[in-house]
């Protein structure tokens, strides 16, 4: 029988009494499921509580001091600028209108388009016309057109009927003031009386020396002034009655754009002069394209050349209408000239009337209803 090994000296390396033995030499603990040894050591991974301490436990704590924002989701710094992002339609509101500004004009045309709105509606050009260089408008319509003038003078009668009496009477005066002067001058005027069975005659032959051709050419002169003055305060009224604007006696008084008329007509009378002495049909050529050229210069306050310009263009743009509405017009005269003059008290401003009527037919301008 062997006896058993003496038990180890005591040395200073071994641990006292109550210390747990060392572990074995190596890099792993031994097996087994035992506590770990006392000490500064790291717990093992796993869901125990915190230890005890003057700290907090982590989670949502303040952050410590310092000069800058937390982490997460804070209101967007102050500025002149959207946050970026996709956003729907604001929410409905009032809202102050845009700060002022210089703001550019959004280019012409195209308003039916999106994003361009027409200008506000409702309201005639001014004078009531078409652009100069636009002939396309409606198709006259002759019952319709005398129709409306007839409307139009019986409600406003007074207005017509009293400003061509004083005009016809006005230019009866200057012509027989101008030839009564013209006679007076002459240097010799013969007299000659003869009876016989059948009646009396009495007769006065004169030559008309110079000063009555002076006379009678500063008459004539005087006489193209007036007649002037004449149509263009007449068309004057005839168009506010287009207008739809309610008119008096006083508003065929009142003369537009005389200067360009007077031009105006001095033109159409030489070159119809002309065309009568080539044969009578010249002379009726220049008056059926030049119609429209008084009209256009009062309403639109054109130059005389313009006018004439325009005058022209709307009748060749519309030469079998304005033929038409020209032929009835002489005849609507004529006939007032053989009811003893009396007829043309109605007959003129009738004319005048539907002149203005196709004028602003064909144009494409403004035919208001009548007013009283």
């Amino acid at each position: 029988m062997t006896n058993p090994p003496p038990p180890p000296e005591d040395d200073e390396s071994t641990p006292t009494t109550g210390s747990p033995p060392p572990p074995p030499p190596g890099n792993f603990p031994p097996p087994g499921n035992y506590p770990p040894p006392p000490g500064n050591y790291p717990p093992p991974p796993g869901s125990y509580p915190p230890p005890g301490g003057s700290y907090p436990p982590p989670g949502n704590y303040p952050p410590p001091p310092g000069n800058y924002p937390p982490p997460g989701n804070y209101p967007p710094p102050p500025g002149n600028y959207p946050p970026p992002g996709n956003y729907g339609a604001p929410p409905p509101g009032n809202y102050p209108p845009p700060p002022p500004g210089n703001y550019p004009p959004p280019p012409p045309g195209n308003y039916g388009g999106q994003g361009y709105y027409p200008p506000p509606g409702g309201y005639p050009q001014q004078g009531g016309y078409a652009p100069s260089d636009v002939y396309g408008g409606r198709r006259v319509d002759v019952g319709a057109g005398f129709g409306w003038a007839w409307h139009a003078f019986t409600r406003n009668a007074a207005a017509l009927i009293v400003p061509t009496l004083v005009y016809a009477i006005v230019v009866g005066v200057v012509y027989g003031v101008v030839y009564g002067l013209a006679l007076a001058v002459a240097p010799d005027r013969v007299s000659s009386y003869d009876s016989s069975d059948s009646g009396v005659s009495y007769t006065i032959t004169s030559d008309l020396g110079v000063a009555s051709i002076v006379v009678l050419l500063l008459g004539g002169l005087v006489t193209f002034v007036v007649a002037g003055a004449i149509a263009s305060a007449y068309y004057a009224g005839l168009l506010e009655i287009a207008d739809g604007r309610p008119v008096t006696i006083g508003s065929f008084f009142k003369p537009r754009n005389v200067g360009s008329v007077l031009v105006a007509s001095l033109i159409i009378g030489v070159l119809t002069t002309i065309g009568q002495f080539l044969c009578f049909l010249p002379g009726l050529v220049v008056s059926l394209f030049t119609m429209f050229a008084v009209v256009s210069i009062v309403d639109r306050n054109l130059p005389p050349v313009d006018g004439l310009k325009a005058s022209f263009e709307m009748v060749k743009s519309h030469f079998g209408q304005v033929l038409l509405a020209w032929l009835i017009i002489i005849v609507t005269v004529l006939v007032g000239a053989v009811l003893c003059g009396i007829g043309l008290l109605l007959a003129a401003p009738l004319a005048g009337l539907f002149l203005v009527h196709t004028y602003r037919t064909l144009g494409g301008g403004t035919i208001a209803e009548p007013v009283a």
